[in-house]
């Protein structure tokens, strides 16, 4: 199977449907969409987990995102 390529990846909130209130919360929102699993303090699961540090971000994003394990695990390993 070919890598995904980020243009080929979609924005986080739109892959898990996040509500529109939880986007704009959000600090990975309107432009980290492919890279939130490096931003801290994100809305993740449609706004209800909140991450705070960049330790506690990465464990959750490689252990539990579907997101991450769905389009980036295999970029970043």
């Amino acid at each position: 199977m070919a890598k995904k390529k980020g243009k080929d990846i979609p924005n986080c909130w739109e892959f898990m449907n996040c509500p529109s209130e939880a986007c704009e919360a959000c600090p990975a929102y309107p432009d980290h969409g492919r890279e939130c699993w490096k931003i801290t303090s994100t809305r993740c699961k449609g706004g209800k987990f909140v991450k705070a540090t960049l330790e506690e971000k990465i464990l959750y994003c490689r252990n539990e995102c579907y997101f991450y394990k769905t389009h980036l695990k295999e970029l970043y390993p």
